[in-house]
């Protein structure tokens, strides 16, 4: 195929500009594959588990994404050189700056203690937004903040083992920062480009730094790595690196970070609930009063987003 007929039928996938039905569609479904990321970051790096250096193994899945990604780069080549600002410093604020400190951070954090500290994302990016826009969070934005709040309070009540050191808490939360930084920063790039290139570009700036300093045990994770493993890491790759950040990309252009950002809330509730139905971890009422309470926060965040457009 030529590269014009490769353009062209990107072009049209591209200007397929999702409905509001299927943003949140696309924005429930990244936030489900990264409700399992943390499982799959702690198997491959953890201490104990599979030990793999945190570094190599993002540069590694983030490597082959961008690869994978690259075909959407000839959508950008209408780019200013504010638009290729905007995409590299997102790319290494988002990509780069979550999965570094998030991946070290889970040698010694479990996976639940992590999903629960992600879950400080929506207000991070309520805080981010409204310094962005210089306007005031209304109290029907605070309340739903609360909510959210004391639903992930009561999950921590009962999600497992969730231990972790100070530093790799530190690590942790630091890459939630960055990756609610990054939501606020990109919204405006995607909606002036597209959702594909900039998610493209975005992940190919952010694998760099991590392809870099990881470059030394690469192949030998190549190398070494069990069939599970592999197994692991293709599904990480495709459904972390790949989908779910596109997916949130273009369903955060019609939503937009503030409304987006509530459905991290279910980060949480997502390793709770594939902990019952894999694990066979009970469920107590705490929990499931927490998981309502989540629910109900992003259905009045909602109530309070305005309508796209």
């Amino acid at each position: 195929m030529r590269a014009a007929q490769v353009i062209e039928r990107l072009q049209q996938l591209e200007g397929a500009m999702p409905s509001a039905g299927a943003a949140v569609g696309m924005t429930l479904v990244s936030v489900l594959l990264w409700g399992f990321s943390p499982i799959a970051t702690r198997y491959m790096v953890g201490i104990g588990d599979g030990g793999l250096s945190p570094v190599a193994f993002m540069g590694l899945c983030y490597g082959i994404a961008a690869v994978v990604l690259s075909p959407a780069l000839l959508l950008t080549r209408n780019w200013t050189s504010r638009d290729w600002l905007a995409g590299v410093v997102s790319g290494v604020i988002g990509i780069t700056g979550y999965n570094f400190p998030a991946a070290i951070g889970q040698q010694t954090v479990s996976a639940g203690l992590t999903g629960l500290l992600d879950a400080t994302e929506p207000l991070l990016i309520l805080v981010f937004a409204s310094i962005a826009l210089r306007k005031a969070p209304t109290l029907l934005t605070v309340f739903s903040v609360i909510a959210g709040l004391f639903g992930v309070m009561l999950l921590a009540h009962g999600t497992g083992p969730a231990f972790g050191t100070p530093r790799g808490i530190i690590l942790v939360l630091t890459g939630a920062v960055l990756w609610a930084l990054y939501c606020v920063l990109v919204t405006p790039l995607i909606n002036r480009r597209g959702a594909l290139p900039t998610t493209a570009v975005t992940v190919l700036s952010g694998a760099l730094p991590m392809v870099l300093f990881g470059a030394p045990k690469i192949p030998g994770i190549v190398v070494g790595m069990s069939l599970a493993q592999w197994l692991v890491t293709f599904a990480f790759i495709g459904g972390n690196a790949v989908a779910a950040i596109l997916f949130w990309n273009a369903g955060s252009a019609v939503l937009g970070a503030q409304r987006a950002g509530w459905f991290l809330y279910l980060l949480p509730l997502v390793s709770l609930l594939g902990g019952a139905a894999f694990l066979a971890e009970p469920l107590s009422w705490i929990e499931l009063l927490g998981g309502a309470l989540i629910l109900l926060s992003v259905f009045l965040a909602h109530l309070e987003a305005k309508p796209p457009g």
